[in-house]
């Protein structure tokens, strides 16, 4: 195939990558290497408590350390939003429990690292001692870690409000009684319950974001693995049509999935920026990546086969609990049921059930 190539061939060759070159000669741009003027920088004072009340926050002395512009809580900021941070992803015909999360937790946090104040200045590692500064006073409430005691009768629950520590149950395939009819007639069943561990995605580029407010318009430099989703949701959050809002993703230094959201910090840095008049940027430490960027996996699966001797498969049953988190965040709940596609893969079998169970922590 030539045409309209000068007549090289495409089909069946190798072709040569253009974006390497700037990247292995290190002249890539990513968010952290863009500086706007009169830019602030951003920390974020994250809880050390898994699940706690906010008794009280003092910023006194943050504000008034060397540096430093302003001091925000969760309450200095609640007007600025017209919504929480989103959840877009639900499984189809599934009524899912959903707690507000909004991107400065206000009465309770709900796990290590959830941010309960921003502190904006002239240079990170000012703010960065500053953040430390500020004291915040907690109670401490009960925390729940593990999936099957999160859903035993008594468990202490991850929002009160919800009443419960599941947040959806969701099922696909054949009717239960043809799946028991299924394995009423197998000559084998085969058991097995497979653990995958809980991931956390550590790009080699963390989390970075870059806001400015110019006459009305925001735009945000982030490094986004969903550019056009974010300018969406950003608009959402913030009440803007989303020709005011433009995203830009520079060169995103791996993402493993972690970089498909909506971040608290994104919608923070934005906010700020109109707010104070001068661009805001905030760049994520090392530790904050396995605080506050999103986690992966985390799944427990209860596997059944029925087989006849010959080695025809008759049914396969899925049960599969999976860790919601404490939030849910923009695809959280989506991710798991993928599962309920590639369990049965390429194999041929009359029955097949598969459900799935979310749970908080």
């Amino acid at each position: 195939m030539s045409a309209g190539n000068g007549g090289q061939a495409w089909v069946g060759q190798g072709i040569r990558r253009r974006e390497d070159p700037p990247l292995i000669t290190g002249r890539g741009r990513y968010t952290d290497d863009i500086t706007l003027p009169g830019q602030l920088w951003a920390s974020i004072v994250r809880s050390p408590m898994a699940h706690a009340k906010i008794a009280s926050i003092d910023t006194s002395a943050a504000e008034s350390a060397p540096g430093v512009t302003a001091v925000f809580t969760g309450e200095d900021v609640a007007g600025d939003f017209e919504s929480p941070l989103p959840m877009a992803w639900v499984p189809p015909g599934v009524e899912i429990k959903a707690p507000e999360h909004w991107p400065l937790a206000r009465d309770e946090v709900h796990h290590v690292g959830d941010a309960v104040a921003i502190v904006v200045g002239e240079n990170r590692y000012l703010v960065a001692d500053a953040a430390e500064m500020v004291d915040v006073e907690y109670e401490e409430l009960p925390v729940v870690v593990d999936m099957e005691k999160a859903i035993e009768d008594g468990a202490a629950l991850v929002h009160e409000d919800l009443g419960t520590n599941v947040s959806h149950r969701w099922a696909l395939g054949t009717e239960p009684d043809e799946l028991e009819a299924a394995f009423g007639q197998a000559d084998v069943i085969v058991e097995q319950r497979i653990v995958n561990h809980r991931s956390a995605p550590a790009p080699i580029e963390p989390r970075a974001v870059l806001a400015d407010y110019r006459a009305g318009d925001l735009v945000i430099y982030s490094a986004t693995q969903i550019p056009h989703f974010l300018r969406l949701f950003l608009s959402l959050a913030l009440g803007m049509t989303e020709d005011k809002i433009r995203v830009i993703a520079p060169d995103v230094g791996g993402g493993f999935g972690s970089k498909l959201n909506v971040y608290a910090e994104e919608v923070l840095c934005l906010v700020l920026a109109k707010k104070l008049g001068r661009p805001v940027k905030w760049t994520e430490s090392r530790s904050e990546n396995y605080q506050a960027t999103i986690h992966g996996r985390d799944q427990i699966q209860d596997i059944e086969i029925a087989a006849s001797k010959d080695g025809t498969l008759l049914g396969l049953k899925v049960e599969l609990m999976a860790d919601m988190g404490a939030y849910l965040q923009l695809i959280t709940p989506g991710v798991p049921v993928l599962g309920a596609f590639m369990f049965p893969a390429i194999y041929k079998m009359p029955s097949y059930h598969f459900t799935c169970t979310g749970v908080f922590t």
